[in-house]
């Protein structure tokens, strides 16, 4: 997993951070991998403890939630199966966290805390004191809080609609979205202080926004990026250069 994370060049802190966070802490024992370009495969550490742990090590991304809890893991692989949380591929996550750009004392908030993976990875680097994670799935959000608990961080956790933002710990020196978006809250931009950064899988492509006064933003856009879609309406992106 460092190998390929290491490909993306200099990650700053982040390297570190992942060295510090064990990924497997946060994969719960059944869930499916679903590579880009290979078949996608059930683990299941019960029946075959080394192929999880080997898997949770891989650079593909791990589904964990399928058709918001409301059928088995099992069944992620059945047509019209809906993913709806995961472990993003760490490199995916590494060119994220990259371009947010946090570092020691950030005040940062979290849309979407899926398994709590990113949650450490940002409270190892600008202090679990300074993140709060916002997640809309209750069960999601217990089984999170679970994982943090077992890898040594306590991010603060909130349950609720990630749209709306946390306007109690705001302002924030950077937001970090991991679900697809087609526009954005205006209260993220509202809760974000001038200079800030906000990083995010806008339609369909990794974009990072930087706040200037006024709610004007710098747009600037790095690819495609393929995400669950954030589970609450949202606002339009104004895209100023």
């Amino acid at each position: 997993m460092i190998r390929e994370i290491e490909k993306l060049g200099d990650i700053g802190p982040w390297r570190d951070a992942f060295l510090a966070v064990p990924r497997h802490l946060f994969i719960p024992d059944l869930a499916y991998v679903s590579p880009d370009d290979d078949e996608s495969y059930i683990i299941d550490r019960q029946a075959n403890p080394e192929e999880w742990l080997r898997s949770a090590y891989l650079d593909v991304a791990i589904i964990t939630q399928i058709n918001a809890g409301e059928s088995p893991i099992t069944e992620a692989g059945k047509d019209g199966a809906r993913f709806t949380s995961s472990a993003s591929a760490p490199s995916t996550v590494a060119a994220f966290l990259s371009l947010l750009g946090a570092r020691k004392g950030h005040n940062v908030l979290e849309i979407g805390t899926g398994t709590g993976w990113t949650a450490a990875l940002l409270s190892a680097v600008v202090g679990d004191h300074n993140v709060t994670s916002i997640e809309i799935d209750e069960e999601v959000g217990n089984q999170a809080a679970q994982h943090l608990l077992n890898a040594g961080y306590a991010p603060h956790l909130v349950t609720g609609d990630g749209a709306e933002g946390f306007p109690d710990k705001a302002p924030f020196d950077r937001i970090h979205i991991t679900c697809g978006i087609d526009d954005i809250p205006p209260q993220w931009i509202d809760q974000t202080k001038t200079g800030g950064i906000l990083v995010a899988p806008y339609r369909r492509e990794l974009v990072s926004l930087v706040v200037h006064g006024g709610g004007e933003t710098t747009v600037k856009r790095y690819g495609r990026a393929r995400f669950m879609m954030l589970r609450s309406p949202t606002s339009e992106l104004s895209d100023e250069r």
